[in-house]
């Protein structure tokens, strides 16, 4: 019985209906957040002084409208993300009696997002900020059931920006304006001292990567479709409005930050960032980075073959070929966009340093450093060629996660362009699958796959019991003493007792 109350806990879903029971990704199909990321620093990393100042900064915000924001969307149910999509929607509700779609859409990929940092919390068990520094909880909604949760990666970004990216396939016209409210939503946990810079940063990309499975699931297109079908109706757009056709891509300069630049204190980092990649150049992954520089369609066949252990070329696997050139052209003209709006110079450039990459020097040195280019490219690779290929899922996003990370080693990005990034590549997915004819080269591909390596389609969901239960139970699935605080399950829901 416990381990059903702890799974229900996990699904993070208030049961409304049977329908509601369904998930769009198992939890033995999640990609694995402690394979494809990194490691979380411990205090004594270069990498720790960017949490700490971050940290610091966080505590700066609390006294303002955005401190308050943060306190009020600590809440840690679906119930934080349905009002911030209210306000961005422009509903007077979300809820499963009057939007039963759209309730529907946002509780099941809720589920997936609160799961996709589950696996990594319980391997890490970093402390999070507050318990590091001895200061008190802040937010309104934080429990002491944070401190025996890990901090590695944010579960609240993961939820957050996961119904985000859904929401934005949804409804294309307000895509910036949901993409940023979720960006903000995660970097909230930093203001309120729950999480760490880096926390919140992978909670991003296991947000993605579990909106990457879920798309193996014909449910998630069915459920986003009838959500769109009752917010135009609701909006009272005509039949034939479609929210799709002539959007454009997203605009990162209105969901990201500003870049970092030298009067930030985050610089500082920046600098000792790239000293740090800088020792590696001289070793394997240094020659890794240095090969892997080459921006082309021949390098995403080199590397993401390997990682899907085939061969790709036009002769073999046109069809995931045609997909790899779609993506690269959509990719490249994406990133490109945003260098000049948002121009910042590149490593070598600032520090008046060579590049580990000379050929590529006179050509690049005027180009921006954000966003990363590469970056762009081989995250929207890897969470793509993660849906063609989902046996594979976690060693492809590994690559993709590393091909980024190779232009900090060989010096034409900092390490904070990079990282802001990966999230902007999965809004670009997001964009893309709201058109029936990309979702279709990604059909093409799969079945390409399938056919080469025989392999097996994968389960897309199941439906979980619910447990007839009216004991109640604290997250870890101790019982809750009468009266006890926290998060409480009881009757397969999820509440906050205060």
């Amino acid at each position: 019985m416990l381990t059903a109350i702890l799974a229900l806990c996990g699904a993070g879903v208030t049961a409304q209906t049977a329908d509601d029971t369904i998930t769009y990704v198992l939890d033995s199909e999640m990609p694995d957040a402690g394979y494809f990321l990194p490691q979380p620093t411990d205090t004594a990393g270069v990498a720790f002084i960017d949490d700490m100042l971050q940290f610091q900064w966080g505590k700066t915000q609390r006294n303002t409208p955005r401190g308050k924001q943060a306190s009020d969307e600590s809440l840690w149910t679906p119930d934080a993300m349905r009002s911030v999509l209210q306000q961005v929607l422009k509903l007077d509700t979300i809820s499963p009696e009057k939007t039963p779609a759209m309730s529907r859409l946002l509780e099941r990929t809720y589920d997936i997002g609160d799961r996709s940092t589950m696996a990594a919390k319980s391997q890490y068990g970093r402390k999070r900020p507050f318990m590091q520094m001895n200061d008190p909880l802040w937010a309104e909604y934080d429990t002491d059931f944070l401190r025996t949760n890990g901090s590695y990666p944010s579960g609240h970004t993961a939820f957050g920006w996961a119904v985000s990216l859904v929401f934005a396939e949804m409804w294309p016209p307000l895509q910036d304006q949901i993409l940023r409210r979720g960006f903000q939503f995660g970097e909230n946990r930093i203001i309120t001292g729950a999480h760490y810079q880096s926390d919140v940063t992978a909670g991003y990309l296991c947000a993605c990567a579990a909106v990457a499975r879920a798309h193996t699931n014909s449910l998630l297109e069915e459920d986003i479709q009838a959500a769109r079908a009752e917010y135009a109706m609701l909006k009272g757009f005509p039949a034939e409005y479609d929210p799709v056709t002539g959007v454009d891509m997203p605009h990162g300069e209105f969901i990201l930050n500003e870049p970092v630049d030298t009067t930030s204190y985050r610089y500082i980092t920046d600098v000792l960032r790239y000293w740090d990649a800088k020792s590696l150049r001289d070793t394997p992954r240094g020659k890794q980075a240095e090969r892997e520089a080459e921006y082309s369609l021949e390098m995403m066949y080199s590397v993401f073959g390997e990682a899907m252990n085939i061969t790709i070329s036009p002769e073999k696997t046109p069809a995931i070929c045609a997909l790899i050139g779609d993506l690269f052209t959509r990719a490249s003209d994406f990133a490109d966009r945003l260098k000049p709006i948002r121009f910042r110079k590149r490593p070598f450039v600032q520090l008046g340093e060579p590049s580990f990459v000379a050929g590529d020097e006179e050509k690049e040195r005027g180009k921006s450093s954000f966003p990363s280019g590469h970056t762009n490219l081989g995250w929207t690779m890897a969470l793509t060629l993660a849906e063609v290929a989902p046996e594979c899922q976690d060693e492809v996003l590994r690559r993709g996660y590393e091909y980024g990370y190779n232009r900090l080693i060989v010096g034409y990005h900092w390490f904070t362009d990079i990282e802001a990034t990966r999230p902007l590549s999965s809004a670009l997915i997001a964009r893309l699958h709201a058109n029936p004819s990309f979702r279709k080269l990604i059909q093409d591909a799969r079945n390409e796959y399938l056919s080469i390596t025989n392999a097996l389609p994968t389960v897309t969901y199941d439906v979980k019991e619910h447990v007839a239960d009216d004991a109640a139970y604290t997250i870890d699935g101790r019982p809750a003493a009468p009266g006890e605080q926290g998060i409480i399950i009881q009757g397969g829901k999820k509440r906050v007792v205060r």
